[in-house]
């Protein structure tokens, strides 16, 4: 079975890790369960009626945000620098033309995450890009 992915919040989970019923960042008090309960999918699933758009907000910085809106509706931002692009936060969707306009930018040297929201698909951006640095949030 292919790792799931929260439909609330956006996070992937390895399938044999989680009981599917609940996903631990929705669980947290900070964050909530749907009215409608629990739901699931996989990036395959979300790749086939969703895409990555990007708008670029300046020089050296560009938005990545799911279209459709998918789970809170996070955004990711790509900041490009002389030293090495940095992913800051992550996305839930990861396909083909946003590796493509990545790499066409000089791929990534690290991935940075504000909060745990933003971890997403983490593993995934991770395998495909091999970045040297991660930078995760506190655990106050």
């Amino acid at each position: 079975m292919k790792n799931q992915i929260c439909t609330a919040c956006g996070t992937q989970f390895p399938t044999s890790s989680i009981r599917l019923e609940l996903c631990p960042i929705c669980v947290d008090d900070r964050q909530y369960v749907p009215e409608k309960g629990q739901g699931w999918t996989t990036l395959d699933e979300l790749s086939k009626d969703h895409i990555v758009v990007t708008k670029q907000l300046n020089d050296h910085l560009y938005e990545l945000k799911i279209m459709p809106s998918f789970g809170i509706g996070q955004r990711a931002l790509l900041v490009i620098t002389p030293a090495g692009n940095i992913l800051w936060d992550c996305i839930s969707l990861l396909n083909e033309p946003i590796i493509e306009f990545i790499n066409s930018k000089g791929g990534l040297k690290a991935i940075a995450f504000s909060h745990p929201h933003y971890y997403t698909t983490m593993n995934e951006w991770a395998a495909t890009f091999n970045p040297t640095g991660f930078l995760y949030p506190s655990k106050k």
